[in-house]
């Protein structure tokens, strides 16, 4: 590789220009997913919003399916980091804590139904995105356990009530809020937080024997 290849362009190395092509193909098919449905979305639709030539496309992606599963991956992340962040910042009480991460949650699929729909909606039928929400549900259930603190105190087979609950609580919430923020169903963001936070909070406080510190049923 010569040192015309790796020269800077405009200020702006190689590798950053890739990411922030990259990221413009995943804000361009946020928006396809959103006004075109997953049956409207194209490898040239995408490339034509994004300004760039199918070339930079599959400099970042196999194909369309690896831009969609990374689109529902970066949705997901998002999700993920804020819920965590609003777990560590609250007091030290489960109920409280699971609330924090519910509305943080809820949070960025509500302030963006770009992001919704992805996460939630688009991809019901479509394989490569089903299997992703499938192993996304499972890594939420398992991130539930690891941050929530009262949790991690749970022996190991207690531990493994609380991941299959989790595991069916995530995929509830998860149909719960799709169908909120698609507009099948009429409940206001405290009223979803409520109802998830409650029905976390009593299902792991019963599938773990009761034996979860730092509860309160406020």
């Amino acid at each position: 590789m010569t040192i015309a290849q790796v020269r800077p362009y405009r200020g702006v190395a190689a590798d950053e220009r890739r990411g922030l092509r990259r990221q413009s193909l995943i804000e361009t098919g946020l928006d396809c997913l959103a006004e075109d449905g997953l049956s409207g979305v194209s490898v040239r639709s995408i490339c034509a919003g994004a300004r760039l030539t199918p070339r930079y496309f599959y400099e970042s992606f196999d194909g369309l399916d690896a831009l969609l599963v990374a689109i529902v991956d970066s949705v997901a992340a998002e999700v993920a980091q804020r819920a965590i962040a609003a777990i560590a910042a609250a007091p030290d009480d489960l109920s409280a804590q699971v609330r924090a991460a519910v509305d943080a949650g809820y949070g960025v699929l509500a302030g963006d139904r770009r992001k919704a729909n992805a996460l939630l909606i688009a991809g019901a039928g479509h394989g490569p995105l089903r299997d992703r929400r499938q192993e996304i549900i499972m890594a939420y259930a398992e991130l539930a356990l690891v941050n929530l603190p009262p949790l991690r105190q749970l022996t190991a087979t207690d531990r493994r009530r609380a991941r299959a609950t989790a595991l069916f609580l995530v995929g509830g919430a998860a149909e719960l809020i799709g169908a909120v923020l698609s507009g099948s169903l009429r409940l206001s963001r405290p009223r979803v937080v409520d109802q998830l936070t409650n029905m976390w909070v009593a299902a792991l406080v019963q599938q773990a024997g009761g034996k979860a510190s730092g509860v309160s049923r406020k």
